[in-house]
């Protein structure tokens, strides 16, 4: 095993534990299994974020990272980047996620002229208690850690979680948001923007596809003043902002 494939949470927040022990890797869930020190190395090929609520910082631009692109989807109107949006920080994003501590990831535009902080494009919020069970369906306990990745395409307001087959509580769900001010406002594609537009712009939601070909609206709150889009998320699978 790798030592970059080690995680500790409580390790990462107070600097080790009291009594320490071995983490077992299982899958991408990490448990406690026996005392002896582990540090976790994050030497990782992608981005990997450690602390809750921490923003994305923007890397250097690699082309093997940002060519990601997911198959296009059929039977709904994915919202797409309009042709003079700046480009994201990172379009692949890792990090820790701990039973017991809350997590939080935020992936921003790069910044345009005259500002020092890009806009924001999406936010995934995990609660304190809301992982509920791993990618084998086997529950996760107070200590356990999973290493959770966002994928995102390039062109499509459209984002892949991984690892597949992770729940999270049914009471305390994550929480997903994209921003759109920078999508193309030309919604249905026809040339023109317009009062059709506008109106398919209310119809605004986000949907979920756990890898069928049925991709399914899901219950949303809309905010058209800032603008974003939010709804919560109960299992991994991809995610999409379509009318």
């Amino acid at each position: 095993m790798r030592a970059a494939d080690r995680g500790d949470c409580r390790d990462r927040s107070t600097g080790g534990y009291d009594d320490p022990s071995l983490l077992e890797l299982r899958g991408r869930v990490l448990t406690m299994a026996t005392r002896l020190i582990v540090r976790r190395s994050w030497l990782f090929a992608t981005l990997l974020v450690g602390a809750a609520c921490r923003d994305v910082a923007a890397p250097p631009m690699q082309p093997a990272l940002t060519a990601v692109s997911l198959p296009s989807p059929a039977g709904i109107h994915m919202l797409r980047q309009a042709p003079g949006a700046p480009a994201l920080e990172t379009y692949q994003v890792s990090f820790w996620a701990c039973v017991g501590e809350a997590e939080a990831v935020t992936v921003r535009y790069l910044p345009v002229d005259g500002e020092s902080v890009g806009q924001p494009f999406l936010r995934f919020d995990i609660g304190k208690n809301a992982l509920a069970t791993d990618p084998s369906g086997m529950r996760m306990k107070r200590g356990d850690s999973v290493l959770i990745t966002l994928i995102i395409d390039p062109v499509d307001f459209a984002v892949e979680f991984e690892p597949s087959g992770m729940t999270f509580s049914n009471g305390l769900p994550a929480q997903l948001t994209f921003w759109y001010q920078y999508a193309n406002p030309d919604l249905n594609a026809d040339g023109i923007v317009d009062g059709t537009d506008e109106q398919l712009a209310q119809q605004i939601a986000v949907w979920g596809n756990s890898g069928s070909a049925r991709w399914t609206r899901l219950p949303s709150t809309l905010d058209p003043t800032l603008p974003s889009v939010s709804s919560v998320v109960k299992h991994f699978s991809e995610y999409a902002v379509s009318w």
